[in-house]
């Protein structure tokens, strides 16, 4: 990847020979809009393009929120012949125009896609900035929008040669033509930073809670519905997985989505892609650090903790950089046994999190490459308390902020140190009268994700206990707006840092083999001091009032707080 963008980096920096396109085309444009067309030339051997030709309009001058730019529109067509009903037809707005001078992504003012096989008109915006939302595929405005190469001459101040979804541009001609007076397109403002969701596509039938004892009771779980979508969304639920057929329900709501290329309505490319409420097909990553733990391969012989560390670090790297189920490649995987050419692009899914119940391995996980993380909530506040007293021996009743913070502190913690993303998941174990605290207090200290768990017996969360808690959540969030978590992250007071290659927790853990069953050797005796010292030092947080994460201190750097409080297991 790094080499990819570094060929490209060298493609516009040569490319800027075409700047004649700046001046030339530029002024053409004030007169009268341009239309360059181009044919698509494979550079998969043997196989037609995806698409056979693109127009490039270069629009009017103009300005939006007070900046200077020029409006430019992108129409593919799966026949070569002008008359051929555009794939879609995308209209921007940036102060660079392509294929020289193509904006990135915060270039971006405007982004309207029109596709005309279903009649939409979107204008995307995110409701931080009212700014153009833009598709989140990796480097998207490199692979997406077209580029000048680094040999093109230009004709007429456009050049000859460009590259695009992989493939390369031929120039067929230039010429004036009319910029169309469009509709008012529909406006969607999306939220980017704050994704709430379910895991499933389908509720329960049930609509309340199944009693889970003496045996554990599934739920009968129907497939959502149309009607159910307006429901949900009223409700503050944002983020969906859906099939082919639900998808027609939500992607044209200022919501996001989730969903395989393939299908009864399979996904139509490239068009689909240009979507930015679409986010591919993979919501999360399944349990780097518990799925390591059930492996049998590893928990009978996995004897240090630093092995542990170096393992769910790899182990999500390796999961997360695949084209598996779970893969930032998978969709590209999935399009290409569809039969698409996509070329030579690289198609990345990089925005989602890891799926997690060892909340205390975020660290690592975010250090391994993963893109955010949300912990399997089951929390209970006398559970809780019971797990504090095997290491400090102290009767404690902790408030439900108290335990919160404590199992916030590690994912906010490990997320901040690499500039990544946490959140929370509530399963049908977490207490139901801490389940909404769970949510606000999450959004306050400042997650990305809410999400709740559809299906597995008691796992479950019954679909109106759900939205109740998006509403709840929703209800606190109009009464107490964050700013942008992107450009002001929530301040903390304490950096909690225990040593690289050590990490805490206050379930069992067996599968480390260093320490002893009864926890009276060399090893358990240095892990309990540790966690009874990061335990004492949230306890004076609490005490002082003061906010906490938990980090690793790795030798470098741990900024961002007030204060570094580094703790150790020493005698």
């Amino acid at each position: 990847m790094q080499a990819d963008r570094l060929f490209r980096k060298g493609t516009r920096l040569l490319a800027l020979a075409c700047l004649a396109f700046t001046g030339t085309a530029s002024s053409h444009a004030q007169d009268h809009p341009v239309r360059a067309r181009y044919l698509v030339l494979t550079t998969r051997n043997g196989t037609p393009p995806p698409f056979a030709s693109l127009d490039l309009v270069l629009g009017p001058e103009d300005q939006v929120d007070d900046v200077t730019g020029r409006w430019w529109q992108l129409e593919a067509r799966k026949e070569a012949e002008q008359s051929a009903t555009p794939l879609f037809q995308l209209r921007c707005f940036s102060p660079g125009v392509p294929p020289v001078g193509a904006p990135q992504p915060t270039g971006f003012l405007r982004y309207v896609l029109h596709l005309p096989a279903t009649g939409e008109r979107l204008d995307y915006r995110n409701r931080h900035t009212d700014r153009a939302l833009l598709p989140s595929w990796t480097d998207f405005s490199d692979w997406f929008v077209p580029h000048a190469t680094a040999a093109s001459r230009c004709r007429d101040g456009i050049p000859e040669t460009c590259t695009f979804l992989g493939h390369v541009l031929t120039l067929h001609g230039t010429g004036r033509t009319d910029w169309e007076e469009w509709p008012e397109p529909e406006l969607l403002r999306l939220d980017p930073e704050l994704l709430v969701g379910t895991s499933r596509n389908f509720k329960d039938r049930e609509g309340h809670r199944l009693p889970q004892k003496p045996e554990r009771r599934n739920y009968d779980y129907v497939r959502f519905e149309e009607a159910d979508y307006p429901v949900m969304i009223e409700a503050g639920i944002n983020l969906f997985r859906v099939d082919g057929e639900q998808e027609r329900w939500v992607r044209d709501e200022p919501v996001f989505y989730v969903r395989p290329a393939a299908g009864e309505s399979p996904l139509h490319y490239p068009a689909d892609l240009y979507r930015p409420n679409y986010l591919g097909p993979v919501m999360y990553m399944d349990e780097p650090s518990i799925l390591m733990v059930g492996d049998t391969n590893i928990h009978n012989t996995l004897r240090y903790f630093s092995d542990a560390a170096a393992l769910i670090k790899l182990r999500t790297r390796n999961t997360y950089f695949s084209d598996g189920s779970y893969g930032a490649y998978s969709l590209e995987r999935q399009l290409r046994e569809h039969k698409e050419n996509l070329g030579a692009m690289r198609l990345m899914q990089w925005d989602y999190p890891s799926w997690e119940t060892l909340h205390d391995t975020a660290f690592y996980q975010m250090k391994g490459g993963g893109a955010g993380i949300v912990h399997e909530g089951r929390y209970q506040p006398g559970d809780f308390d019971k797990a504090v007293r095997r290491f400090t021996e102290e009767d404690r009743k902790h408030t439900g902020e108290e335990l919160l913070a404590w199992h916030y502190a590690f994912l906010r913690g490990g997320a901040r140190a690499f500039g990544k993303d946490w959140g929370t998941a509530i399963y049908g174990q977490c207490d139901t009268n801490l389940a909404p605290l769970a949510v606000t207090r999450a959004y306050d200290m400042g997650a990305r994700y809410v999400w709740f768990w559809t299906s597995d017996h008691d796992h479950h969360v019954p679909w109106p206990e759900q939205l109740s808690l998006a509403r709840a959540l929703q209800d606190h969030a109009r009464n107490h707006p964050r700013p942008s978590i992107r450009t002001n992250p929530v301040a903390v007071d304490t950096a909690i840092a225990i040593p690289n290659g050590s990490f805490i927790s206050l379930e069992n853990l067996w599968w480390v083999r260093e320490l002893d069953r009864d926890g009276k050797n060399e090893a358990s005796q240095h892990y309990r001091r540790l966690v009874r010292r990061v335990i004492e030092e949230a306890h004076k947080c609490f005490e002082e009032g003061r906010s906490f994460d938990i980090t690793v201190d790795e030798g470098r750097p741990i900024e961002g707080y007030r204060r570094v409080v580094r703790v150790n297991d020493a005698p």
